[in-house]
């Protein structure tokens, strides 16, 4: 009986490592997420018509994104290999003074970066901001897998053993 139980013990433990962990796209993670991509812009302080340089980095690879000033596209650019770019766009002459913002698109799930900039008659002054994106949530489920796992070995070896002492009663 104990051979039976480590028999049935080492079956899913086997089974386990040939299914492998649960990936995150068959967990509901879906493809890759480029949210935490990073949008700077050079320099920090200018005015408004000046030409500037924006760098990204995180952006999906070979992606072409669409940067925006307010609600003005200023440019597109492709993003290389490894999701970075670096680009020249033209601050609108007629921006107004005041907060302003550059977006930038960091893939196909059109997860944005936002670049908060103040527009004032001599210079604009640059900060970065996370963007404008959900929060992640949720948990991940691989260490519920495996606690289920568990419980699973768990519930047929005091399955077995429960069977065991019926035979050995009788």
């Amino acid at each position: 009986m104990i051979r039976r139980l480590l028999v049935t013990v080492l079956l899913l433990v086997g089974a386990g490592s040939v299914v492998g962990p649960v990936s995150p796209a068959l967990a509901g993670g879906g493809p890759i997420d480029y949210a935490d991509c990073v949008l700077t812009v050079d320099p920090s302080t200018f005015e408004a018509g000046a030409i500037v340089t924006v760098v990204g980095t995180g952006f999906q690879p070979s992606f072409e994104t669409t940067i925006e000033f307010g609600s003005d596209l200023v440019g597109t650019v492709t993003t290389d290999a490894t999701g970075a770019f670096t680009t020249e766009i033209t601050i609108p002459a007629d921006a107004p003074p005041g907060p302003n913002t550059i977006t930038a698109v960091c893939d196909v799930e059109v997860n944005l970066v936002t670049t908060s900039v103040i527009v004032s008659s001599n210079s604009v002054t640059t900060t970065t901001l996370g963007g404008d994106r959900l929060p992640r949530t949720g948990s991940e489920v691989e260490p519920l897998v495996i606690v289920a796992a568990v419980a699973l070995v768990a519930g047929v070896a005091f399955v077995l053993v429960a069977m065991r002492r019926r035979r050995s009663v009788a």
